[in-house]
């Protein structure tokens, strides 16, 4: 099996790296130099251009660019016959999915799109546990982390979610707290939002959100996202009729997490899962190991392009309904 991976700032790298341990793996980035050292401390080779890589006829392309070039370096490499794996969020737009959804589904081409949040083993731990809380009535998520500390040694105004044009801002950057929502309470049917730039960064994008929705379940979620933490933290808190769970993550290289769970006919709360030291990289690890089983043609729990469309629908109608609450 060939997998090509277009792409190779920080993520791309680790995709590669992760695909190079299951199939023979290759590379492109518009930046050749950036490539050849990618290739060079994984041990693949690389491409100097996407036609010619596409020529390779890698059987799954993963796809690590830009957002704003997520959707036509996808529909060249369906066209080119192979399956993809799409960084999220699928796109920064609605211009294009369908057609390339359709284009996919014209040419018996699988669409995946990456949201290894759904492999982190906290919402493991909440799926595993939910009935015992009873019926969900409500859901708070967040997710904050300090831009210019995300990517260090790299100018945080020059990353594309700095960038309007290609797709940034935190409300797309953050659209992972949005699809375990989707995953665990099912489709939206309201959406409110307020997004704003409130910090002196020096960025075209909002760095604040705050997204409130109503779910077909019943279930009413709120999404807090930001750019500002110095200290990254994310979480979710559900509360059901019997009880509630709580998702707690601090931090970065190590990643503190714990989940409890509380319920009303003990009057106690549980620890049901304790880490010091998450390991960053096992889901992507298994969601590369999904991508190949998907493109052998198994049955994978990997987010698909028309439910990842349905969800991008979801933040793009927020971002929308937000701007135009700012104009008034």
């Amino acid at each position: 099996m060939k997998i090509l991976v277009v792409g190779c700032g920080s993520i791309g790298k680790r995709h590669a790296n992760n695909a190079a341990k299951l199939a023979e793996t290759a590379v492109f980035d518009i930046d050749p130099q950036i490539a050849e050292i990618c290739a060079r401390d994984i041990g693949i080779r690389t491409f100097s251009n996407l036609q010619t890589a596409l020529e390779w006829n890698p059987d799954g392309v993963v796809i690590a660019t830009p957002t704003n070039l997520h959707i036509p370096t996808a529909h060249a490499s369906v066209e080119a016959g192979a399956d993809v794996l799409i960084e999220k969020p699928l796109s920064h737009s609605s211009e294009g999915v369908d057609a390339f959804l359709d284009l996919a589904e014209t040419l018996h081409c699988k669409v995946f799109v990456v949201c290894n949040l759904r492999f982190h083993p906290a919402m493991y731990a909440l799926r595993q546990n939910l009935e015992l809380i009873g019926r969900p009535l409500c859901v708070r998520a967040h997710y904050g982390n300090y831009l210019p500390d995300m990517r260090p040694n790299t100018d945080y105004r020059k990353l594309y979610s700095a960038k309007r044009n290609q797709g940034g801002g935190v409300v797309l950057d953050g659209i992972h707290e949005l699809d375990y929502l989707i995953w665990l309470f099912g489709p939206v049917i309201k959406t409110l939002c307020y997004t704003a730039r409130v910090s002196d960064l020096e960025i075209e994008t909002e760095d604040y959100a705050s997204i409130l929705m109503r779910h077909k379940s019943g279930v009413v979620s709120e999404i807090h996202l930001d750019y500002l933490r110095p200290f990254k933290r994310r979480g979710c808190e559900i509360v059901g009729d019997q009880g509630m769970l709580l998702w707690q993550s601090e931090g970065k290289n190590p990643e503190k997490c714990s989940v409890r769970l509380y319920r009303k006919k003990t009057v106690k709360w549980e620890v049901l899962l304790d880490l010091e030291n998450v390991d960053l990289n096992k889901p992507y690890e298994t969601l590369m190991e999904y991508f190949v089983q998907g493109i052998r043609g198994e049955k994978v729990p990997v987010l698909k392009g028309r439910e990842a469309a349905k969800e991008l629908s979801v933040a793009l109608k927020a971002l929308e309904m937000s701007r135009m609450d700012s104009k008034r």
